[in-house]
């Protein structure tokens, strides 16, 4: 243990600016110490807990917030934090109470209702419940911001203004919000020889078992060979996908929880000369960090691309003639670089199961996707159906997110059967078992509708405007 200093009180006050300007190993070793020399003191227990979040320790997070609400049971900032770290361990019915808790104490507090839309959005797949929660918070300076996101990226889900108002609406949220003016970037200079390999730059938050993965690890297979690959990682996740990311860089950069304006400095000073963006809209610190420009060229690719990012620092965005054809430009503010063959190559898991053949497989229909997905439009669509529908995901396991679908059946000769496989395996062993996916719209299957293409079902496919309208209709060629 370390030794109790003389002056405690200068201890502290170092680990509180240390805190402020987001320091925050420095933050926790300061903090770990002054918790046992002050055992009594919830804020050293609070702020300790916050350190452990942002480092990516939640387990030992929900340990410093309980230890000081057990000190505290009044403050509501402790159970927020719980409930934080409830979320990044995966508890997410634990880490709604606890918002619900904090909002107790203080109710209408901004920073538990945005919390309560994410894990509403997100997790139990209900979109419109976000927009709801967030909606006091459109006025309210210190929130704005983030309840108006979180209202931009909901009505993706179940649209109800049109595809080119939604476009602008994002085009000005970033050209308002999602800018570093003050950041100045010095011009990196010309490559100094046509014989240096090229500095690649990928960032995101899922260099994991993800979409991320299993539709862009090709790609990088192949640039590796003749590239330096330089990945700066947003992410907590550690797999076997993400030890593949590894494989191929050259640098790995793990860059959790820097703010925009440093990771911005970050991406600079390793004189890329092309950086992908790979997370988007999952994360908006790094696409503010992105509009500064802080590489030669920049791409959108896979991840969060849901829309476009509204901003006008990306040289290009990926994708092809099904996905963004030439004539949505105006959808975009990024340029359009459609591929011919396809945006994106899908590269499955070794643990693929082998096919199930045709006379096997149940006629039920079934749908693959993220709840959220669930849109009353697609849902009125199923209400016509006649028979079971059967609906696999992991979120399905919340009762919440059950009762959306049978209020949405309810009086409807269609009946909801659910199954919430357990890994990424059982889904698509799961997947296999079936001969029709019916595909969500207004937003449509990614990942998921080329999985179930790879296990031998029929999708049936809608489509829309938006790049994640269009996901599903390379399945048309």
């Amino acid at each position: 243990m370390v030794e109790r200093p003389q002056d405690l009180q200068a201890w502290l006050d170092r680990a509180e600016r240390a805190l402020n300007a987001g320091r925050w190993t420095e933050a926790r070793e300061l903090l770990l110490p002054a918790a046992q020399w002050l055992p009594r003191v919830p804020q050293i227990q609070h702020h300790l807990g916050t350190a452990h979040l942002v480092l990516g320790q939640a387990q030992l997070a929900l340990d410093s917030a309980q230890r000081a609400l057990a000190l505290a049971p009044a403050q509501w900032q402790s159970q927020l934090l719980q409930g934080r770290a409830y979320k990044a361990l995966g508890k997410m019915e634990a880490a709604d109470a606890s918002f619900d808790a904090a909002l107790t104490l203080q109710p209408g507090r901004g920073e538990a209702l945005v919390a309560k839309a994410d894990l509403a959005m997100n997790i139990f797949g209900l979109p419109l419940q976000a927009i709801d929660l967030v909606q006091p918070l459109l006025k309210q300076p210190q929130h704005a911001v983030d309840a108006e996101l979180t209202t931009l990226m909901a009505s993706l889900y179940d649209r109800y203004i049109p595809a080119a108002a939604l476009t602008q609406r994002v085009i000005g949220f970033s050209q308002q919000h999602m800018r570093l003016p003050q950041l100045q970037l010095p011009p990196l200079a010309p490559r100094r020889s046509a014989k240096t390999r090229p500095r690649v730059g990928l960032i995101s938050p899922l260099f994991c078992n993800s979409p991320v993965y299993f539709l862009t690890i090709f790609g990088w297979q192949h640039v590796a060979k003749g590239s330096d690959i330089v990945v700066f990682n947003r992410g907590y996740k550690s797999d076997w996908a993400s030890a593949a990311f590894r494989a191929l860089s050259t640098q790995w950069h793990n860059v959790q929880t820097l703010s925009a304006e440093a990771l911005a400095r970050s991406i600079h000073a390793q004189d890329l000369d092309v950086l992908y963006d790979l997370g988007g809209w999952m994360d908006p610190v790094a696409l503010k960090a992105l509009s500064a420009k802080p590489a030669r060229a920049m791409y959108k690719w896979v991840g969060g691309q849901s829309m476009t990012t509204g901003l006008d620092s990306f040289d290009g965005w990926i994708g092809d003639p099904w996905q963004s054809p030439l004539h949505l430009q105006h959808l975009y503010s990024e340029p359009l670089v459609n591929i011919p063959e396809g945006y994106a190559t899908y590269t499955p898991p070794s643990y693929l199961p082998a096919l199930t053949p045709w006379s096997r497989r149940s006629r039920t229909p079934v749908v693959f996707s993220n709840p959220a997905k669930l849109s009353r439009a697609f849902m009125a669509y199923l209400h016509q159906m006649v028979g079971p529908i059967c609906f696999v995901h992991q979120q399905f396991q919340y009762a919440r997110t059950r009762a959306k679908v049978d209020e949405a059946l309810d009086g409807s000769r269609a009946r909801a059967e659910f199954i919430f496989p357990a890994s990424h395996r059982q889904a698509l062993e799961i997947l296999g078992g079936f001969q029709t996916m019916v595909d969500t719209f207004p937003y449509s299957s990614g990942l998921t509708a080329r999985e179930a293409q790879a296990m031998g079902l029929r999708v049936k496919v809608f489509t829309g405007e938006l790049f994640c309208e269009r996901h599903s209709l390379h399945l048309r060629r």
